[in-house]
């Protein structure tokens, strides 16, 4: 959450000439709500599974930007690595902090039990736990690309060069 997944998978699906599916937005379409009301509503384990049936309904040949708890799920994660090219877009906690801060995108893993947004500690400190959970997991892609500080662009051009260059090594 945070890394730029969304906007450098459009940039590098332009590059590869295929289409871009943001994984959130399919999971929108299929619940027929948006993300923040399937967790009010139904809860995170009716979104996670939302999420395993829109991860599994991909069609081959795009780029897919995985929410920040996709890859987390052992199946989802074993059905990613199987069937797509993962790239983790690895950012420190300091830059995601302030891009979050900046995002006006309802994140219902960044608000508190009243719904309403964390304060800049406790954004940090979720995020810390987060990742200390989830690192071990986004390891474990194919590659991990360090995009702290760079620019879509710059992301978009380092994420190319890692398909292009272990695409070469096959």
């Amino acid at each position: 959450m945070g890394c730029g997944k969304s906007v450098t998978g459009e940039l590098l699906a332009a590059r590869l000439a295929v289409e871009f599916i943001d994984l959130d937005d399919r999971i929108a379409d299929i619940a027929g709500c948006s993300i923040a009301e399937i967790f009010s509503e139904r809860g995170e384990k009716a979104f996670r599974r939302v999420e395993s049936t829109a991860l599994q309904s991909l069609p081959n040949g795009i780029v897919c930007a995985l929410g920040g708890g996709t890859f987390i799920d052992p199946e989802n994660r074993a059905w990613s690595l199987k069937k797509a090219e993962v790239l983790y877009l690895r950012v420190g906690i300091p830059e995601l902090v302030r891009r979050l801060r900046a995002d006006r995108t309802e994140r219902p893993l960044l608000q508190d039990q009243e719904g309403r947004p964390l304060d800049v500690a406790q954004m940090e400190d979720r995020i810390r736990c987060l990742l200390e959970e989830r690192e071990p997991m986004y390891r474990q892609a194919h590659q991990t690309i360090n995009v702290d500080g760079v620019s879509p662009e710059v992301a978009a051009e380092k994420c190319w060069e890692a398909y292009r260059s272990r695409n070469e090594r096959r």
